[in-house]
């Protein structure tokens, strides 16, 4: 942090001639005699370049000498081309190639510089760096065949094919885990889980890990281990790997283990930031209403702890009367009303100006609140850790409300994420940081990988899902004496392993017994009925680790799955579940949770599900179990074929379901085609209807 008195000059409205001298004068002193940090000078001439103009006012030439001073901290994104020939060759130095008139700042292009030699490289720094750009220009210099990115969300998932799509038109990007590989250039890109679903994964020339810091195994995480499990696959595979990540306090390689894997911490960041305690602090909604109204004219993003807090937050707010009208939030909160459920609580909030976003809101209406966001509709975003993991938003202020992380205390990973959020290169210069708790993480940032370490110091569920051609000497030995001893067949321990050898085994013997006992509950094909369901989700439930979204028992999901699976639309399902009476909950708790069931079902409920019938055909054999219908009911909420992604892409999911008989259902790509060409007809689509296509569809 620079020094207070030097960044109230810079900030004051009261300037004149010689107080900008002066200020330039202290800016620029310091670079030769080493009286400040390279961080403290950089964070200095950030300043003066959102003041820039300012000062150019007060003083004729102000400019030319604090674009000297960017050339200088190596800010060569805002560098502007001078007379000075020494200056712009090193512009040019500079230029990200294959990307039209992008430019790293200094530390990117040292990172580039290993990346383009070929280079392991892992990536510690800040939110603000930079780290993604980096991917793009690997990829447009070295032009590698195949690529493969793990990214954290779907919602980033989505961001990062979009822009994947318009930069590199030559490459097929494939972001479905049905998407076959068609042509000889291609980048897949998914969540973990997403991109383990396939069964033709290459060796790639470039494998990419966004945020490596879920790779930590400290607490065990599901995610986690599928993450290492992919690393493990590729880390001596791959061609070249990158990964990507905030700050951290230690190198989690042994690069006597793993030599060719290169570790580089910066704290170099092209952003600035005010941290401001709130004035009384604590989590109190007068306050943050109070905050929110005095930065009213600037876009704020509001941290929460969960979806409740997030829902609580914004009944709070609108009780002490914050409003702001729209036409256009209006117009939409109808629609909402009408298409999900006439009670959603995020309805009125939008109505009021306030967007919310969090893991239990559909992923076509938490990316159009972003894009509302983005394009100033909204000037308040509440949300949960969901859109800190690298969802690009256009955010002057974060006001970190909660100091929780759902009934954890926040982590500095997730802190510091939420601190770069404020500020965007060529948006804010400079962002403002609202803190409502003093108490700021000071965990240690130490990272759990042992495949970093080791190259052997990999579990066993690890092992057997990996090809021995991956494995060394003393893992293969180590691999095929866990298959000597299971009764689990090979192919089922390579699909479900991360769940725990143990507890699959565990599982295997509870249909052994329901089999030797004649119980046939398990043995059902089509939709289901709810003692099928039950059954089979029973054989599972508190054996396995899995995310249950909120869902308290096998019957209760059992309940929720037959719900849906006899549902004609979302708001259909919605009505029925907020019907079903207090045991779920106050109203708002209802559609909560029906919208977090709803996001299970894509996912968390359906591979272990999968998993039960698989050893169930193994036990009672092979055609007397076949989930495939229920569970591709489940997953899609019901809409044919595979037209459920289309949801991803930015197309409500009741839309999709009122156009899909002109839809093609095994054609993503032909259906996303009729539908833009829909939404310039006259009466195909609802007005409503081409406005939210309009921000999500670009």
């Amino acid at each position: 942090m620079i020094d207070q008195r030097l960044r109230q000059a810079i900030e004051s409205s009261d300037l004149s001639a010689d107080a900008v001298i002066d200020i330039l004068d202290l800016a620029s002193r310091f670079w030769v005699n080493g009286e400040r940090s390279e961080d403290e000078d950089i964070e200095i001439v950030i300043r003066l370049l959102e003041r820039a103009d300012v000062f150019e006012e007060y003083l004729s030439g102000a400019g030319e000498i604090i674009n000297a001073l960017a050339r200088q901290a190596g800010l060569f994104p805002y560098y502007k081309c001078s007379d000075d020939l020494h200056d712009n060759l090193a512009y040019e130095a500079h230029r990200a190639p294959g990307l039209n008139d992008i430019y790293f700042h200094k530390a990117q292009r040292a990172i580039f510089t290993l990346l383009e030699q070929g280079r392991n490289v892992i990536l510690s720094a800040p939110t603000s760096f930079g780290k993604t750009l980096l991917v793009d220009a690997l990829i447009a210099s070295r032009s590698p065949q195949s690529i493969i990115i793990v990214v954290p969300t779907i919602a980033l998932l989505e961001e990062r094919r979009r822009r994947l799509i318009k930069l590199f038109p030559e490459y097929q990007v494939i972001s479905q885990a049905f998407q076959e590989i068609q042509q000889p250039r291609f980048i897949i890109i998914g969540t973990q889980e997403r991109i383990l679903e396939r069964q033709d994964l290459p060796d790639p020339d470039l494998f990419v890990i966004d945020e490596f810091y879920k790779l930590d195994l400290t607490n065990g995480d599901l995610r986690a281990k599928s993450l290492n499990l992919l690393l493990a696959r590729f880390i001596d595979s791959a061609k070249q790997v990158y990964l990507l990540g905030p700050s951290i306090d230690k190198n989690p390689v042994d690069e006597t283990e793993r030599p060719n894997v290169k570790f580089v911490k910066t704290e170099y960041s092209p952003v600035a930031a005010n941290i401001i305690t709130v004035d009384p602090p604590g989590t109190d909604p007068d306050t943050l209403y109070r905050y929110l109204k005095q930065l009213s004219a600037e876009s704020s993003l509001v941290y929460c702890r969960s979806p409740k807090s997030a829902r609580v937050v914004s009944k709070e707010l609108i009780k002490r009367g914050y409003c702001s009208s729209s036409r256009i939030r209006s117009q939409i909160a109808r629609w909402l009303r009408k298409n999900y459920h006439e009670h959603w609580y995020l309805a009125d909030a939008l109505d009021q100006g306030i967007g919310i976003h969090h893991g239990r809101i559909p992923r076509a209406i938490a990316f159009l609140m972003v894009q509302l966001f983005n394009r100033r509709e909204l000037q308040v975003l509440l949300c949960t850790s969901t859109l800190i993991e690298g969802v690009n938003t256009e955010a002057k202020n974060i006001l970190i409300y909660d100091k929780f992380i759902s009934r954890k205390k926040l982590d500095r990973f997730t802190f510091n994420n939420i601190k770069g959020r404020a500020g965007r290169m060529y948006k804010h210069f400079v962002g403002n940081i609202y803190l409502f708790n003093e108490d700021q993480p000071t965990d240690s940032e130490e990272l759990d990988i042992p495949i970093l370490k080791s190259a052997d110091a990999l579990p066993e569920q690890t092992l057997v899902q990996l090809p021995d051609m991956t494995l060394s000497e003393a893992n293969r030995v180590r691999k095929h004496k866990v298959l000597d001893r299971t009764p689990l067949p090979n192919d089922i321990l390579e699909r479900f392993a991360k769940y725990g050898i143990a507890e699959l085994e565990d599982i295997f013997d509870t249909i052994v017994d329901l089999s030797d006992s004649g119980d046939e509950r398990l043995l059902w094909n089509g939709v289901g009925s709810y003692d099928g369901i039950l059954a089979a989700m029973e054989t599972v439930w508190g054996k396995i680790e899995f995310n249950k979204h909120d869902v308290f028992s096998a019957s209760q999901f059992a309940f929720l799955a037959n719900r849906l699976c006899l549902s004609r639309t979302i708001y259909e399902f919605i009505d029925r579940v907020t019907n079903g009476g207090d045991k779920f909950g106050d109203f708002d708790t209802r559609i909560d949770r029906a919208f977090s069931f709803l996001r299970g079902a894509e996912y968390s409920f359906v591979e272990p599900l999968q998993l039960v019938e698989d050893l169930t055909n193994e036990v009672f054999g092979q055609g007397s179990a076949d989930y495939s219908k229920f569970l591709g009911d489940l997953s899609s909420w019901g809409i044919p074929g595979k037209l459920k992604a289309l949801e991803e892409l930015g197309i409500p999911a009741p839309i999709i379901q009122r156009l899909a008989d002109r839809l093609n259902p095994n054609d993503v790509d032909a259906s996303l085609d009729i539908i833009r060409g829909l939404m310039h007809g006259e009466q195909s689509l609802a007005e409503t209807e081409r406005l939210i296509l309009d921000y999500t569809l670009d």
